[in-house]
């Protein structure tokens, strides 16, 4: 590793030195043991999930009532009043127009979403409820929601079969940080319907890759391991199977069932995606993902930086230097600049960008410093990795 100093003060200069080395130690220690790294064990089912077992959204509209005057302006709007007055005529038999509340501000028209987790739900499963104003409300804090049908959000042709498969109520309501008007209501969407998922397809069914994993060269991986451990062992230990997994695309493989396993689908399936699979196997292209709102990057574990150098202002290093009669509590700190980072070509393996990283954040290197340092090195090909900026 090379760097150039851009101090002139003797005793600063002894302290980035030592910087240096202390460096040079650690990034030599990373190198040489990334090639004697072993591969993190998993399962298929880490990388895959099975298509049909999607979850689902159920959609309503209801009212938020009890409202301290932050509810929809009946005055300006009669949105909120029409289903108002219809609820109260169905559960009061009492006969009022969306005029008679032209000063009610205590009731807010509501969008009520549920999410169906994936797999799908039974009749008595409990989560959460989403509700966004739709009219002019100011606030839905501390309001609760009338017993509201949630329905599919896709409309069947027959709309005799678009029943409700979840009712949701209750409260408070508790406000989300984006917007007063938005809120969440824990636990009180509840399903009326069982909701019950059928991942097959005759005899066959199909994984689909994770988008992290989406690629020809990982599919393919995943399908030869499925194969290699149906081949050896069988369905349940019988005679072995080939050709079980086939690759459709870059992120489908379809599983064709062995008459074998006809009869015992979910036991095939679930052997099948508890076979050993590992992330080194699949051979992905490592991704780096900044964010730059919340100053946050996350690099895989497999992104290697080959070698390069690159310098930039602003770098610092922070060195303690003990008193003559040292005690944690009372060092001595002197800072010095450092105007270079880089990799020796000799090294017979590339650093990971992970620890250079996390070395630029033990020098107290700003973060837009960080993110330039990466993009950087990504423009001269130094990353064997996918920079992606949300």
């Amino acid at each position: 590793m090379s760097s150039s100093h851009a101090s002139s003060r003797p005793q600063s200069r002894r302290f980035a030195t030592g910087w240096r080395a202390a460096i040079a130690v650690v990034l030599g220690i990373f190198c040489a043991g990334m090639l004697g790294e072993r591969a993190i064990a998993g399962q298929v089912q880490d990388f895959v999930r099975v298509r049909g077992l999607e979850g689902d959204i159920l959609v309503g509209m209801g009212l938020i009532v009890g409202l301290e005057n932050t509810g929809d302006s009946m005055k300006d709007s009669t949105i909120a009043g029409q289903p108002y007055s219809q609820l109260l005529k169905t559960l009061g038999n009492i006969d009022a127009t969306p005029r008679d509340f032209m000063k009610n501000k205590s009731v807010a028209i509501v969008m009520v979403t549920v999410e169906i987790p994936y797999g799908g739900a039974r009749i008595g499963d409990k989560m959460d409820v989403r509700v966004s104003a739709i009219g002019n409300a100011k606030s839905l804090k501390g309001g609760r929601l009338v017993s509201t049908y949630m329905l599919p959000d896709v409309v069947p042709a027959d709309r005799a079969n678009w029943v409700p498969y979840a009712m949701a109520e209750g409260g408070p309501v508790e406000i989300l940080p984006d917007s007063q008007t938005n809120g969440v209501i824990r636990l009180g969407g509840r399903v009326v319907r069982d909701i019950i998922k059928n991942p097959y397809s005759g005899n066959t069914v199909t994984l689909v890759l994770e988008p992290r994993y989406q690629g020809f060269t990982a599919a393919t991986a995943i399908a030869a391991a499925i194969n290699d451990e149906m081949s050896v062992t069988g369905s349940s230990g019988e005679s072995g199977h080939t050709g079980v997994a086939s690759v459709l695309d870059h992120q489908t493989i379809q599983i064709r069932l062995p008459k074998s396993a006809l009869d015992r689908r979910t036991e095939f399936l679930a052997q099948v995606l508890s076979y050993p699979m590992s992330a080194d196997a699949l051979r992905l292209r490592g991704k780096i993902i900044i964010d730059m709102r919340r100053k946050v990057i996350t690099v895989d574990e497999s992104v290697q930086l080959r070698p390069s150098a690159v310098s930039a202002d602003g770098l610092r290093i922070v060195s303690i230097t003990p008193p003559p009669t040292p005690t944690p509590d009372n060092p001595v700190a002197t800072t010095a600049n450092w105007t270079g980072v880089a990799t020796d070509a000799r090294d017979r393996g590339s650093m990971k960008l992970r620890e250079l990283v996390e070395t630029l954040k033990q020098l107290e290197v700003p973060f837009d410093t960080q993110v330039a340092i990466i993009q950087a090195l990504e423009r001269q090909g130094a990353l064997t990795a996918e920079v992606i900026i949300q």
